[in-house]
């Protein structure tokens, strides 16, 4: 099965991060209370007329998949106005320490530009991420998109927003068969309970390993999760390179990734950018960082701001500038591309000429 690198990684971390789970939720099941920091778009509303269907579609700004599937479900939300509420939940933005609110401005400036994109209500969760924990983590999902539909205080289905039309038809139009759905998911929900218990011990193990700076255990880890499951490798890998990183040498860490990537060479960037993201680094693997982007096979705007970034932290002013002017072009180009809707606005061109100035102020 393959899977994103992306959601692998996210799902490693999201592994570290989870507290004991509790009883899964599912089908059939009272829906949880909805609590959230602040409501978005649309105007606020409490969950409770009967009959009205409530869809409620958790996302974040990082993922592309939900990102793809807004203007499906803006079109499903015009369709059944009066009949259907749908609500986009912002989960599991990146804060790093920082509580989970202090992402609203950047996600309230991700709703703005999108406009008709997302053509539905939008809240996003609080401090205490219940809306992550409490609907997400609780009914076993653990990727995002994820759709979890409530009909008279009952959840009547759970699943990605690409299969929502014929659900929310039937909701809808009264003729749903909660029971018959219940059965299905329920066997669906069993396979996936498995799948995600066996990730869990492979990750935890990885984590505990890489936790302890146990450099032996943490290989032997790897080894024993690769076997199990194949494609993991080279998110496990990933956490070796990040463990060697931080407890040992940036040298001893890229050396293990020159081998990595001879095997997994689609995690260059995604190393690349967990080395820029760090602070106190020495020059080489900024530098070193910075090549492995600029040897990406597609460029964007977003991918030059990160070099941008990259030659920022060793202090070389001139190319960071050259960077960003290349990704302001890039940038006004990608407006007018359908493939970057919802990935570059007006505000990220406006963003890299903003770093410009800033740069040329501190020459």
């Amino acid at each position: 099965m393959k899977k994103s690198i992306a959601f692998l990684l996210l799902f490693l971390s999201v592994v570290a991060g989870m507290a004991q789970e509790k009883k899964v939720l599912t089908v059939g099941d009272p829906a949880p209370k909805i609590q959230y920091s602040k409501w978005l778009k649309g105007k606020p509303f409490t969950a409770d007329q009967k009959d009205m269907v409530y869809v409620y579609e958790f996302w974040a700004t990082w993922c592309g998949p939900c990102i793809a599937a807004m203007p499906h479900l803006s079109d499903l939300a015009r369709k059944y106005k009066g009949k259907a509420q749908v609500v986009g939940v912002n989960v599991w933005e990146k804060t790093k320490d920082k509580p989970y609110e202090s992402a609203i401005p950047e996600v309230e400036k991700f709703v703005a530009g999108s406009g008709e994109r997302m053509d539905y209500n939008v809240i996003m969760d609080n401090n205490a991420q219940h809306m992550g924990n409490n609907w997400l983590f609780a009914a076993g999902q653990k990727g995002i998109p994820a759709t979890i539909v409530i009909k008279n205080g009952i959840i009547q289905w759970i699943g990605h927003p690409n299969k929502l039309d014929g659900p929310l038809d039937s909701l809808v139009n009264g003729t749903f068969d909660l029971a018959a759905f219940k059965q299905i998911y329920a066997k669906r929900q069993q396979a996936s309970s498995k799948q995600n218990a066996q990730m869990d011990r492979i990750f935890k193990a990885v984590q505990d390993a890489a936790d302890a700076g146990n450099f032996e255990q943490l290989a032997k880890s790897i080894e024993e999760g690769s076997k199990e499951i194949p494609y993991l490798k080279g998110a496990l890998q990933s956490r070796m390179f990040e463990a060697l990183l931080t407890k040992k040498t940036p040298q001893d860490a890229f050396n293990y990734a020159e081998e990595m990537l001879k095997e997994s060479p689609g995690f260059k960037t995604s190393i690349a950018m967990m080395v820029l993201e760090r602070s106190n680094l020495d020059k080489g693997s900024y530098t070193k960082a910075i090549e492995w982007l600029k040897s990406s096979p597609t460029t964007n705007s977003l991918l030059l701001d990160k070099i941008a970034d990259g030659y920022a932290k060793i202090g070389d002013s001139k190319n960071a500038i050259a960077a960003l002017e290349e990704a302001v072009v890039k940038g006004q180009e990608e407006l007018k591309d359908e493939r970057y809707n919802g990935r570059v606005f007006d505000y990220t061109v406006e963003g890299y000429k903003t770093k410009i100035q800033a740069l040329k102020n501190k020459q």
